[in-house]
Parts: structure tokens; sequence; C-alpha cells
């Protein structure tokens, strides 16, 4: 008979699939205000987290990039979000969460357009939100 066995296969994220937590954390925030919302995949650089941060999201997580640089990046990442939340003059995170989320968007109706998300999306953590 044919031996059967399981290879292990371990595929780690990349920060190009940021885009659909993205869009869901944003879309999910404003009909969930009072649930904790945690985005997952494609967090790989301190603006990774930020946008999803500005999307609504409660807590981002990470594991794809401490495979790949140790767990000591974690600290790089935390330490990015903290110089670029003081450059925007954010006291805290509870300020910065969702500011840009649907329901501060402003036009709600129209914000699942693409042109919306791709701002979210292309967003650069060093020329700030326009």
């Amino acid at each position: 008979g044919m031996a059967m066995h399981a290879a292990p296969n371990l595929v780690l994220s990349t920060s190009s699939e940021l885009r659909l937590p993205l869009r869901w954390i944003a879309i999910l925030r404003p009909h969930f205000q009072k649930t904790s919302l945690a985005a997952t995949s494609g967090v790989h650089r301190a603006e990774d987290a930020i946008k999803l941060l500005l999307a609504g999201a409660d807590v981002t997580m990470i594991a794809s990039v401490l495979y790949n640089h140790g767990v000591n990046h974690a600290r790089t990442l935390l330490d990015g979000i903290r110089a670029w939340m003081e450059e925007k003059q954010y006291r805290s995170v509870t300020q910065m969460k969702g500011s840009m989320s649907q329901i501060n968007a402003p036009d709600p109706a129209g914000f699942e357009r693409a042109n919306y998300i791709a701002t979210l999306v292309s967003f650069n953590g060093t020329k700030g939100v326009s």
C-alpha cells in the first residue's frame, strides 16, 4: 500500500495580503462598536499595524514576521508605531483607532468604493494621511 505522511508546509504571509483584512476591519467597525476586532495576516511593518488601527482594529496579530526576523522584531514594530504616533501627535492608540473607519469617512455611503480602500492600502506611514 501507499505510505501516508504529513509534510510540513509552512506558508508565511506578506505585507501584500494586508488589503483584505484592512477592507473588512474598516467595513465591520461601524457595525460592531462594542466588539473587539482583531486583524491578522499581512502585518509585517509598523505601517501595516498603523493602517489596521486607523481602520478600526483593536489589535493586530503578528506571526510570519516573527518567524522571519525573530521574536525581538516585535520591539522594532512597537518603536515604529510609537514614533509615528508621536510625529502625528496621537496620545494613545484609542485616539487613533478607527479615525479612518467607515463611520468617520467623509462620504460613508461611498466608503466601500475602491478609491477609499486604496487610500488606506497605499497609505505611507512617513507621509501621513492626505
